[in-house]
């Protein structure tokens, strides 16, 4: 990832490890999260998830870009959060983060 240059985050839920099996019509999925950086804390950046409509079902995807440092390689972590809504408005959620390096040039 260079800094400085928006990309889009994807996420697709594959399968439902909040509860077991595959996803019901009637259940709903949200994802929210932010980005930190791991090797510079440089505050937290919202990432904004919609549902993805181009594609099938279960695709959300955010728009970010990373800021720059004066490290010329740093390591980021983004947090994510899966929350599941049943029909009867049981709430359930799952957090998860995955880091990634970035480079100024």
């Amino acid at each position: 990832m260079l800094t400085e240059h928006p990309f889009n985050i994807r996420v697709e839920l594959k399968k439902d490890h909040l509860l077991n099996d595959n996803f019901s019509a009637e259940d709903s999925y949200s994802v929210v999260g932010y980005m930190e950086g791991k090797t510079m804390f440089m505050g937290k950046i919202p990432l904004f998830f919609s549902e993805d409509i181009t594609t099938e079902q279960n695709y959300f995807v955010a728009e970010t870009m990373l800021g720059s440092c004066s490290e010329d390689n740093m390591i980021w972590r983004i947090w994510l959060t899966v929350e599941k809504k049943s029909a009867n408005n049981d709430k359930q959620q799952t957090s998860f983060f995955i880091d990634f390096q970035s480079s100024r040039f």
